[in-house]
């Protein structure tokens, strides 16, 4: 997902598998008890929120969840706990793509990857390079998905999806949908461009970039908000996208005729990646709480929320969800995802020249 979060457009009934607390946890509440207050401050993106989510890890400890839904931007969250007084915000849930300017500007505690179920996770996730500054671990990623084509399977089929190339052929001219975020389109299109690391680019191949972004416009009908463009492809007015599971999955779920691809090309990731503030003068508990967010009673609810689906890392809450859910969410088969699903699929960064492909940005739209 990105800086905004989906309204969605039908209500889904959230998974009930895992959703007890008698889940045997033994990774869990492994740390002494330390004296403070029986609180703890997150603010965090959409999904926190739905019933219940953390009613399990108040259960199981007795801490208090002081939850902010944040509805702005990765940058706007992590200024706001950095300028926050101590204590204010003790954990956030950026993109990782926020983590390693973050820990170097001393935002961010370190974290002991023995307090947390990595040995459950994903490889490539529980080894997620984003999340780590010279040899140390800042955050875990609990929620993560792809960037591709999701495309109305009634008028396209998979293989024509299966390459970025659909997006630029005449008969979709004018069909094409954007949500107005220059990391994950410029992004895609720079893996079209044949960029195994599509936000490392020379002057040359950001100028080709830039040539083959002029060269969409024409393709697209609508830039604009997620709830926007949700809406816009729900009611048929657009047929493609630049986007993932956390689009297309809930939309399929609720009955309407969107499937999702990642294109030979490959494609991005997004992801959000909770952190522990450095400042926070609750170490204890938000080391606790980062443990259940990351196991698997949360994540196997949070795959499934009504916010938006999404893929999580903990193999063992996939395994909690139902065959249906998994294979909406491309965890089907557990065994292959990281060399097979995962394999053409790059981390969303931050570019060196950031400005310039915001700029960039600005001028696809105005053109």
């Amino acid at each position: 997902m990105s800086k905004t979060h989906l309204t969605p457009i039908t209500r889904r009934k959230l998974l009930t598998t895992a959703s007890g607390a008698a889940v045997a946890l033994p990774w869990l509440w492994n740390r002494p008890a330390f004296a403070q207050d029986q609180v703890v401050n997150v603010l965090a993106f959409g999904g926190y929120e739905e019933p219940g989510m953390l009613d399990a890890f108040t259960e199981e400890t007795g801490i208090t969840v002081n939850l902010k839904i944040h509805d702005g931007s990765d940058e706007e969250m992590v200024a706001l706990v950095k300028t926050s007084p101590p204590g204010t915000f003790d954990i956030m849930t950026p993109t990782s793509s926020f983590i390693p300017k973050a820990a170097a500007e001393g935002v961010l505690m370190a974290l002991n990857d023995a307090d947390y179920p990595l040995a459950d996770y994903f490889p490539i996730i529980a080894n997620w390079a984003p999340t780590m500054l010279d040899g140390k671990r800042y955050a875990i990623v609990n929620r993560f998905g792809y960037y591709g084509i999701t495309y109305n399977h009634t008028k396209y089929s998979e293989e024509d999806a299966s390459s970025w190339a659909l997006l630029f052929d005449e008969k979709v001219k004018g069909k094409v949908a954007l949500f107005d975020w220059y990391l994950p389109n410029m992004g895609c299109i720079s893996k079209y461009n044949g960029n195994a690391n599509p936000y490392d680019l020379d002057a040359a191949a950001f100028g080709k970039l830039g040539e083959t972004m002029a060269t969409l416009r024409p393709q697209v009908g609508m830039v604009g908000g997620t709830s926007q463009v949700q809406q816009a492809l729900a009611g048929e007015s657009f047929d493609l996208a630049i986007a993932g599971e956390w689009v297309q999955a809930g939309m399929f779920d609720s009955g309407l005729p969107f499937k999702a691809v990642v294109p030979k090309e490959g494609g991005v990731t997004w992801d959000q990646a909770p952190c522990i503030a450095a400042n926070t003068p609750r170490p204890e508990n938000a080391i606790k709480f980062l443990q259940y967010i990351s196991g698997p009673v949360f994540q196997s609810k949070l795959a499934v929320a009504k916010t938006y689906y999404s893929m999580v890392p903990n193999k063992m809450a996939a395994e909690a969800l139902t065959m249906d859910k998994r294979e909406l969410l491309n965890l089907a088969d557990l065994d292959k995802f990281d060399k097979v699903f995962m394999a053409n699929l790059s981390p969303r960064k931050m570019p060196d020249n950031d400005a310039d492909w915001l700029a960039a940005w600005e001028g696809f739209k105005n053109a």
